[in-house]
């Protein structure tokens, strides 16, 4: 694997533009957020972070419809 180091405007520009786009806010520090009592299971934008109070875990919603993939594994 071929992994080089950087970083910058334009990397975070472009993990933003795939991993965020609907959530662009993210980029300015205002990201879409949502709390829930337990694991997400609605369907949200794409980008959208979700924090489990009860479990203090994070989420980010990777399928509109609403998969939601831990972040903080």
């Amino acid at each position: 694997m071929a992994t080089v180091r950087s970083q910058g405007p334009l990397v975070w520009g472009a993990i933003v533009a795939k991993a965020f786009r609907g959530n662009r806010r993210i980029k300015a520090g205002k990201p879409r957020t949502i709390v829930s009592a337990a694991a997400p299971d609605c369907a949200a934008k794409v980008g959208v972070l979700c924090w489990d109070k009860t479990n203090s875990n994070a989420y980010i919603c990777t399928v509109a419809s609403g998969t939601w993939v831990k972040i903080n594994a």
